[in-house]
């Protein structure tokens, strides 16, 4: 059975962890981009609160700082 590809989320431009800058490899060998939010042990923080809150109160993590989100800053034009 397939399932269904996921579609690819932006995440907010003032969410940031340790793995920014690079990419990191799953126990499968896959290579993942930081904003995917699959690490287990990645450490997230908003630039606008420096914590690991959101001005909205809200815990921050690629999954959560979308679209939709009272506090999202979307990609400078």
């Amino acid at each position: 059975m397939d399932l269904p590809q996921l579609q690819s989320q932006i995440a907010c431009r003032m969410l940031r962890t340790k793995t920014y800058f690079s990419r990191y490899t799953n126990e499968n060998g896959d290579t993942h981009d930081w904003s995917s939010g699959e690490s287990t042990t990645a450490a997230y923080w908003c630039l606008a609160t420096m914590g690991p809150v959101g001005p909205d109160d809200g815990f921050v993590h690629p999954h959560d700082c979308s679209n939709g989100r009272a506090c999202f800053k979307g990609e400078i034009e």
